[in-house]
């Protein structure tokens, strides 16, 4: 008769728990229909990105919330089957009689305390504010790539400029990133929350040897972080253009490859001769590595 009755809770807990998996089948439908969209919308050259994106913000999450929903089931499904166990094992231990005794007392609706009334009010307070808080950081983390995805405009406001050649100062324009930004001689935290900054050890565009220009990823945790401007690096692919306008004249670049290495590799900011840009952020932010010594690094060359 035990075995019944705990193999069909098993199956209630099953059978209540699969609801848990529409959550985030249903973000990965409406992400993926927002990808589609921009796919279909943009031009050939510019889908390459948008492959990237939508991995980005649309199948890793997924696979990571219904992983952790995966867990949640499992580790419940293994409490109960570890409790069934000990209580066979067991049969005499004074807990299990208690145990017992609060199934009966709740068979019989007896009236709940004002204690655990707060208990109860308490944990649901601290599951609607996880929630919040997890869906506020998703909103965070997915605030550039949606405005790229549904941002057609922009991009091509940007490649207008670029064909004008309007542009004032020193900047580096990347359109399919969405990227318009002063570049800042020198770095340092005050520039980097003002724009981009060109290591001042690095060869300067058209000199010769390797630009090195570094920036923030907007993708950080931390609601305090000030605006930074290479957030989506990421989406860069092999072959697209970046635009430097340096000292009143434009240098156009290609980008040959993209990797990540550690803040402490050499090669990260070398010097030696041979023209080249290197653009640098901190990795994905989906990434385990976030808060660590790695970057991102893209490598470009003249056209």
């Amino acid at each position: 008769m035990e075995a019944v009755i705990f193999s069909s809770k098993i199956r209630n807990i099953i059978r209540k728990s699969l609801k848990w998996y529409s959550y985030p089948l249903i973000y990965f439908l409406v992400t993926g229909l927002v990808c589609a969209y921009a796919w279909y919308t943009r031009p050939i050259p510019y889908r390459s990105g948008i492959k990237i994106v939508f991995k980005t913000i649309s199948v890793i999450p997924t696979f990571i919330w219904i992983g952790a929903t995966t867990i949640w089931i499992a580790t419940t499904i293994l409490f109960v089957v570890t409790a069934y166990w000990l209580k066979k094992r067991f049969p005499k231990v004074p807990i299990w009689k208690k145990a017992e005794s609060r199934t009966r007392l709740s068979d019989e609706k007896t009236p709940i305390s004002l204690w655990r009334k707060i208990a109860s009010a308490s944990l649901s307070a601290i599951g609607i504010i996880l929630i919040v808080v997890g869906l506020s950081l998703a909103v965070w983390i997915s605030r550039p790539y949606i405005a790229l995805l549904l941002s057609t405009s922009k991009i091509d406001a940007l490649e207008n400029k670029v064909k004008l050649g309007q542009v004032q100062g020193n900047r580096i324009i990347i359109p399919t990133a969405l990227v318009d930004v002063p570049i800042l001689e020198g770095v340092s935290v005050g520039q980097l929350s003002r724009g981009v900054c060109h290591i001042s050890q690095s060869s300067a565009p058209g000199q010769g040897g390797n630009c090195i220009i570094e920036g923030h990823n907007l993708a950080e945790f931390g609601w305090w972080r000030p605006q930074s401007f290479f957030s989506m690096l990421e989406i860069l692919d092999k072959g697209t253009p970046i635009y430097i306008f340096y000292n009143g004249k434009k240098y156009v670049y290609k980008v040959k490859e993209k990797t990540y290495k550690s803040v402490n590799d050499p090669k990260l900011y070398d010097i030696t001769p041979g023209e080249r840009l290197t653009l640098i952020t901190c990795v994905s932010t989906w990434s385990p590595t976030i808060y660590t010594n790695k970057r991102t690094m893209i490598t470009a060359y003249p056209q």
